[in-house]
């Protein structure tokens, strides 16, 4: 009798360990399937980031890739088994609708990433003794839970097994390169000018008056940001974060925002416009000259190339518009340098917005830039990506404040302070930046929407736990 009852204790213990251990691994392929959705996710957006930079990027390579009867909808597929594991992960990225994924704003499309993670559940294939486990996780055991997008079983095919299946959506928004009021790749250098760097929404009346600056109204969002070690903050006060990859900020002497360590942000390169057709009633600039853009923007009548800008004396180069100051657009590819000493200038016309791509370096003094609009994002500066790694350098200064933007990632950039009080207005992106002369930069937010899109920022996420 005793021996009965003991053999029927040791039965039971040995069961109900057996369903524990069934029940952990059943727990750890759960979690593992949903590192695999995560990962599925970081694999979409890789992509996403990859087709941003010039081409040959090899974005979607390998992907499935097509297109639905709209031709705004996109739909990129992937399925593949991580090395040297179990996991198999399904991603598909698709814009949805291209109505209500798309900024009204700039036009820039948001995508939806879904992903599949699934795990094989080692052991017997079993249900364990935690009903409330089991509703949980709805495990396939020996029926595949999820068939064709929705909860339809079926039986499991020859090569399947008892598994679990996480999924994970998310949604994606574009950022721009003008995300922040400083960012480097390398040092930031404030030069001990006890700078303010503050920001404002020139396209809201309650941040700005009149669209301009208005420091009774400023912002806190005069962000500052290296992805290398060090901010030579200069004593400067910073109404906004401050950032560093594994680095130090040295001599701020007030930062409202917060102050972190773990930054690193990738500046997308430039890459050279490849324009089907441009006006070639300009080609070089060396004397006083006016350029005039078209009501439309990327017209080719409104698109110049130039081998280079190279002004002196009090000569002037004017890019001008209509003449009522309605909206219109100049784009213009220098490839060479631009320079403008003594008393030379670039004059902006009210109403026109202009973007410049350079090849070469800019060296602006003498009566330096008036942006008669007195907007950043109407003078947007993008400095293409050197050949061969070829040093280049963009140093904007002269006797007029400078209102514009510069996303120039592979140049070192300075920017010496002009006009009687040093302001800068805009946004600046460099290999390095050093600030001369320069009491006060204001980071104008409208910018944030604006430019090129530099990555991607999730601001949705769901998952399912089947």
């Amino acid at each position: 009798m005793t021996i009965t009852v003991l053999s029927l204790l040791a039965a039971e213990v040995i069961r109900l360990v057996s369903l524990k251990y069934q029940s952990a691994l059943q727990t750890a392929s759960w979690q593992e399937a949903l590192l695999a959705a995560e990962s599925g996710i970081d694999l979409g957006i890789v992509e996403l980031r990859k087709s941003l930079f010039p081409s040959p990027n090899q974005g979607w390579d390998g992907w499935n890739n097509t297109t639905t009867e709209n031709p705004h909808i996109v739909n990129h597929s992937l399925s593949t088994v991580v090395p040297n594991t179990a996991m198999t992960i399904e991603v598909n990225v698709d814009s949805v609708d291209p109505v209500s994924f798309v900024d009204s704003h700039n036009g820039w499309q948001y995508w939806r990433i879904r992903t599949v993670g699934t795990m094989p559940i080692n052991g017997t294939a079993t249900v364990t003794d935690n009903k409330q486990d089991n509703r949980l996780r709805k495990l396939s055991l020996r029926w595949e839970r999820f068939t064709g997008g929705s909860l339809m079983t079926r039986a499991f095919r020859t090569d399947e097994g008892a598994h679990v299946s996480r999924r994970v959506e998310a949604v994606v928004r574009p950022v721009s390169s003008f995300n922040q009021a400083i960012l480097s790749v390398g040092t930031i250098d404030l030069t001990n000018q006890n700078i303010v760097v503050d920001s404002y929404d020139s396209s809201d009346p309650t941040k700005s008056t009149g669209g301009l600056y208005d420091v009774t109204k400023r912002q806190e969002n005069g962000d500052i940001a290296t992805d290398g070690n060090l901010i030579e903050a200069g004593n400067a006060h910073i109404y906004g974060d401050v950032a560093t990859n594994s680095g130090t900020v040295s001599g701020a002497a007030n930062v409202t925002g917060t102050e972190r360590d773990d930054f690193y942000q990738e500046p997308i390169p430039v890459g050279a416009p490849t324009w089907a057709s441009f006006n070639s009633s300009v080609t070089n600039v060396t004397g006083t000259t006016t350029i005039t853009g078209n009501s439309t923007s990327g017209t080719s009548v409104s698109r110049y190339q130039l081998s280079s800008i190279n002004l002196s004396g009090s000569k002037t180069l004017t890019l001008a518009g209509n003449a009522d100051g309605s909206p219109s657009y100049i784009e213009l590819y220098v490839t060479g340098d631009i320079s403008f000493s003594g008393t030379s200038q670039l004059i902006v016309k009210p109403g026109v917005n202009v973007k410049i791509y350079f090849q070469g370096n800019v060296d602006v003094g003498g009566n330096g830039i008036l942006n008669s609009n007195n907007q950043p994002s109407d003078l947007q500066l993008f400095g293409i990506q050197p050949i061969n790694d070829t040093p280049r350098h963009v140093n904007l200064g002269g006797n007029g404040q400078i209102v514009a933007a510069v996303y120039a990632p592979n140049h070192d950039i300075t920017i010496n302070g002009g006009g009687s009080d040093g302001h800068v207005f805009g946004s600046v992106v460099g290999s390095t930046v050093t600030m001369n002369g320069v009491t006060n930069l204001h980071y104008d937010e409208k910018l944030s929407s604006l430019g090129m899109i530099n990555s991607y920022k999730i601001v949705s996420w769901f998952e399912e736990s089947r």
